[in-house]
């Protein structure tokens, strides 16, 4: 028997046209992937219950990431994209083997031929 609860299990969004978007409190889930030809993921954690670490996978032919996080939650980023870039908001330091005040971590991972990584604080 698997226990998973809400930060234990991947929440999967899987369409045609259209991606994910997420604002608001609540518990964000251990894993979230995406995969979508032609849409993006807009996550606004800056009111959510993050676990230690929290992964965003994102999947798609044309669309990015915008993320908006705490202050003091480490953002470690993994992408490719032939068209689109990266920018992460500077905050608590985004360096994977840097710790932070709080310990939390979402690691974002998106592959996409058009679509960046865009990375607020809040």
């Amino acid at each position: 028997m698997t226990n998973t609860t809400s930060s234990q299990r991947t929440d999967w969004h899987i369409s045609l046209i259209g991606g994910l978007k997420r604002r608001g409190p609540g518990r964000m889930p251990a894993d979230t992937v995406v995969l979508t030809p032609i849409g993006g993921a807009d996550l606004d954690l800056s009111d959510a219950r993050i676990e230690e670490v929290t992964s965003v996978t994102k999947v798609s032919i044309a669309g990015g990431v915008r993320l908006r996080v705490p202050a003091d939650v480490t953002v470690e980023v993994e992408s490719f994209s032939l068209f689109g870039g990266r920018t992460v908001e500077p905050g608590t330091p985004d360096m994977p083997d840097t710790p932070d005040a709080s310990g939390r971590v979402v690691r974002v991972r998106n592959y996409s031929v058009f679509g960046g990584v865009a990375v607020t604080r809040g």
